[in-house]
């Protein structure tokens, strides 16, 4: 069995460390800005009566 010191333990956290700012900088909200054409789509989609729409059932029967 591996012995566990104070340095291996240092190494570790400063690897956690690091990945807990690649998170960070992944989840920050200027990652997640939208494109113009998505952003128009949207708006697109909203101006569809609901009454329109297909239900999530359906769309679940012909997909799954």
């Amino acid at each position: 069995m591996e012995s566990i010191t104070l340095e291996k333990i240092h190494e570790d956290l400063l690897l956690i460390k690091k990945d807990l700012n690649k998170i960070r900088i992944y989840f920050d909200e200027d990652e997640f800005k939208l494109a113009d054409e998505i952003k128009k789509q949207i708006l697109e989609s909203r101006k569809i009566p609901i009454s329109q729409m297909i239900p999530q059932e359906e769309v679940e029967r012909e997909f799954l």
